[in-house]
């Protein structure tokens, strides 16, 4: 065609050449001539394709069939369809023939998969993390945003519409994992190293299909649950009893004598007495509002830039549900030992500490409503770091020494606080020698020297001189749903985030022995049946004081006044702390009047009887308000600020 053969098997075609060529074969064959060789390029692909098709399949058929000969089996490059066709035929027949026999015996194998990143497979154009499944979306901004935080100052501003699919999206991974707790709850699978390392992410509850996509939701969920339960380091001193939405009765049977030498006759003997200890919850909640998006952005930006070596990279929906749950964890650590629920003031926002009661105040309680005789004494009181281990040691022989020959410590550890620790190492080496063992169960800082007792150390005790026998398990923490904490909801209003969440949590012991109605008849009872032993952990308030040191404790006992005295002040009283001033004197027993900084109490206490007290916090005015009282014995419950407590109702 127009003498261009030569040049054109030659590849010596001018430019002008070829578009000539181009026209000219337009014009005898109505084609271009463009689209002809990329057809043909295009069947010879496909031809080539599928013709390493037919040799890989070919591959794999002879691979499998030990019976194809060697010289077939060698055979890979251009084989026919029939050649396939033929020798899946007798894989066939080789298979059918294996069916007629039995399998020989052989040891068990082990049979290993590559496990899932909590990180997945590397970001795509289309997914973060390379994870199919939509909460991982490329098309949401965030996920481009966590893929590359650079990328945030060349994209413009998060608009309402991205602010509401956001809230949208995080509420609903908020539900999933509220599920995905109380799934591991009920199970007994929430061991923090094991929900680590992935050990229970095939459980895929409520999950219709268990896709990759799934899997890696799930196994995100329980590293992010492990995180926040790393910082739960109060239950592995008191369990949690969950189901309780108000209050809970757990009955405790005292039988009578009832063996007797054997005589005939209608001759009786014995009785059966039911008491009960009640536990119960109070209402605490989540509420937080931040924003707008772009300054939740920029928050996130700043995080990935912080933890850039946190092997766990967290989405922005994480992130925001992670670090929300490890404060309000913590929160709620400090709060199972120190908290006393108390009802907010209207319209201000309280302290964490008031949401709900913890061990200490459950402790004071018990104490206050004769449930447990404490053992007291001014060196049990106010140890020091030089005499903690003698002061210990002559409280576990008091207490020994008040058992019946029906009772026992076998099953009881001695709870003390973890911020003298180092005095009461000092005190061991001081008094047993330098090179004391003090690692191991039976070490002796886990146990008190000379005895059988194992100790445990608490935190979050301040400088609290706490000395308790309990038996594990019996003092509870009390809560409703598992992981209704959270379960975070999120709405935007304007264009700012709320994000809240509510539940409910208590404290309470399932058995602390014998009821009484009176101090007397506790202490003639003689600790018989008693199941919980402490101290007071009180500061002793100077003679003739008038202003009450907050620094000093939340529980203090007046001294012997030599003439009429008024507390008018609690100095240096912090937020959520309440304060019990108890009389230890009762010649010229403290008062208080109902005014200036108290003028807001119910009424003035003026107690007459030693063990008499007052119970008071501060509030957001500056001025005291009372929760209960006792006076002449009796005890009130200011029901309006403690309406739950046993006792108010």
């Amino acid at each position: 065609m127009l003498g261009f053969t030569k040049k054109y098997e030659e590849k010596s075609l001018t430019s002008e050449e070829f578009q000539q060529l181009c026209v000219e074969y337009q014009k005898k064959y109505q084609s271009t001539l463009k689209d002809d060789l990329n057809a043909e390029n295009a069947a010879r692909q496909q031809n080539a394709e599928t013709q390493q098709l037919l040799n890989n399949l070919y591959a794999v058929t002879v691979s499998a069939n030990p019976n194809t000969p060697a010289e077939n089996a060698e055979t890979t490059e251009n084989v026919t369809l029939e050649t396939v066709v033929e020798a899946i035929n007798n894989m066939g027949a080789q298979m059918r023939q294996m069916s007629q026999h039995a399998a020989e015996d052989s040891p068990s194998t082990n049979v290993t998969t590559s496990p899932i990143s909590i990180n997945g497979f590397g970001n795509t154009p289309h997914y973060l993390f390379g994870v199919e499944h939509p909460m991982f979306d490329m098309k949401q901004r965030w996920n481009v945003i966590a893929a590359n935080p650079r990328q945030w100052k060349a994209m413009s501003e998060a608009d309402e519409e991205t602010g509401k699919q956001f809230r949208k999206e995080a509420r609903a991974y908020s539900k999933a994992l509220a599920n995905r707790y109380a799934y591991l709850h009920a199970n007994n699978l929430l061991d923090v190293k094991l929900l680590e390392t992935g050990q229970f992410s095939n459980n895929y509850e409520g999950v219709v299909n268990a896709g990759v996509g799934d899997q890696f939701i799930v196994l995100r969920q329980d590293a992010l649950i492990a995180r926040v339960l790393k910082k739960r380091d109060l239950t592995q001193f008191f369990p949690v009893r969950y189901g309780v939405q108000d209050r809970d009765l757990l009955f405790n049977t005292f039988f009578g004598e009832l063996s007797q030498g054997y005589q005939a006759g209608e001759v009786y003997k014995g009785d059966m007495k039911i008491e009960n200890e009640m536990g119960y919850v109070d209402d605490a909640m989540i509420k937080l509002k931040f924003g707008p998006m772009k300054e939740l952005e920029r928050m996130y930006v700043a995080y990935l830039n912080k933890e850039g070596s946190d092997p766990i990279k967290w989405t922005m929906i994480e992130y925001c549900i992670l670090h929300e749950m490890e404060t309000a964890q913590v929160e709620q650590n400090k709060r199972r030992m120190r908290g006393i629920y108390v009802k907010p003031e209207a319209g201000v926002a309280g302290s964490y500490l008031n949401a709900g009661t913890g061990i200490i105040y459950t402790l004071l309680r018990y104490v206050h409503d004769f449930s447990i005789k404490p053992h007291d004494d001014e060196a049990y009181r106010s140890y020091t770091s030089a005499n903690m281990l003698d002061c210990v040691q002559e409280f576990c022989s008091d207490v020994v020494s008040s058992l019946s020959e029906d009772m026992d410590l076998d099953q009881h550890v001695l709870y003390l606080n973890k911020l003298h620790q180092s005095w009461w190492i000092k005190n061991v080496r001081a008094k047993y020698g330098k090179d004391i063992d003090f690692t191991g169960p039976e070490g002796y800082l886990n146990v008190v020297p000379d005895t059988t007792i194992h100790v445990k150390w608490l935190p979050y005790l301040g400088q609290m001189k706490l000395m308790l026998f309990d038996i594990p398990g019996n003092l509870q923490f009390i809560e409703y749903i598992p992981g209704e904490m959270l379960s975070i909801k999120m709405e935007e209003q304007m264009e700012m985030i709320r994000a809240w969440s509510t539940w409910k949590e208590g404290c309470g012991a399932a058995f602390t022995g014998r009821k009484f109605s009176s101090k007397a008849d506790m202490d003639a009872n003689a600790y018989e049946w008693q199941q919980i032993f402490m101290n007071l952990p009180v500061h002793s308030i100077a003679a003739d004081a008038v202003k009450v040191d907050g620094n000093d404790g939340f529980w203090q006992l007046t001294g012997e006044n030599t003439a009429a005295t008024a507390i008018t002040d609690i100095e240096h009283a912090k937020a959520g702390v309440a304060y019990c001033i108890e009389i230890g004197d009762a010649t010229y027993p403290s008062t208080i009047a109902k005014s200036g900084k108290f003028e807001n109490l119910t009424e003035a206490w003026v107690p007459t009887q030693v063990g008499d007290y007052i119970l008071v916090i501060l509030r957001s005015d500056g001025k005291f308000v009372d929760l209960e009282r006792r006076v002449g014995g009796t005890r009130t419950i200011n029901k309006a600020l403690q309406p739950n407590v046993p006792g108010g109702r």
